[in-house]
């Protein structure tokens, strides 16, 4: 093959990339092939009665987003990011490594799915197959779960506002405190007299 046809062939891969890609992306890691995705939005409904009209809002409530999706990856032609300006590597050990580093991070990530984005998402499980026919490819299968972020705020109370200050209040330096005689039971002496006697 003349170095021409292989400039030809990496030229048509990037416009073939370019004019066939869709926004797909796993944070910054453009999937080449998208085989498949399944999205689950589930909402977990209690099942204790529930009076008409009461003023509760715990009945109901949604679990994180799940997405399973199979994508591929091969050296047949570079990956252009529009957004980015640049070309990315399509080389499937490449792209492996990045997708464990990427789950090994734990860091929340946008999932751009061809329905929707995931924001704070994290990558649950990789299944990566390789047999006869994707010896030279990247097949993978991967779960994404979204995760809630909250944002929590301590808040100090003072002792006298405490029902029971005595034991709720933080720990305090007393400095150094002498013990305290501890007094005997009748029950506790009249043991120690049986155990003295024999």
């Amino acid at each position: 093959m003349s170095i021409l046809s292989s400039v030809g062939l990496v030229i048509a891969g990037e416009v073939e990339d370019i004019l066939l890609r869709t926004s797909r992306a796993i944070g910054t890691i453009i999937p080449q092939c998208t085989i498949e995705e399944r999205a689950r939005d589930e909402l977990a409904i209690t099942e204790h009665p529930i009076q008409n009209g009461a003023a509760i809002t715990d009945h109901a409530y949604k679990i994180p987003s799940t997405v399973t999706a199979r994508y591929g990856w091969s050296n047949s032609g570079a990956i252009f990011d529009i957004g980015g300006g640049g070309i990315i590597s399509s080389d499937p050990q490449d792209i492996y490594d990045q997708l464990l580093t990427l789950q090994a991070s734990r860091q929340p990530f946008t999932l751009q799915t061809g329905k929707r984005p995931y924001s704070n998402m994290l990558i649950q499980a990789i299944e990566q197959i390789t047999d006869k026919n994707s010896e030279n490819i990247l097949s993978v299968t991967i779960t994404f779960k979204e995760i809630f972020i909250v944002n929590v705020q301590e808040v100090q109370v003072d002792p006298s506002n405490q029902a029971s200050p005595e034991q709720t209040a933080p720990v305090v330096n007393n400095g150094t405190v002498q013990p305290k005689p501890v007094s005997q039971s009748v029950l506790s002496s009249f043991a120690g007299f049986l155990g003295s006697g024999s």
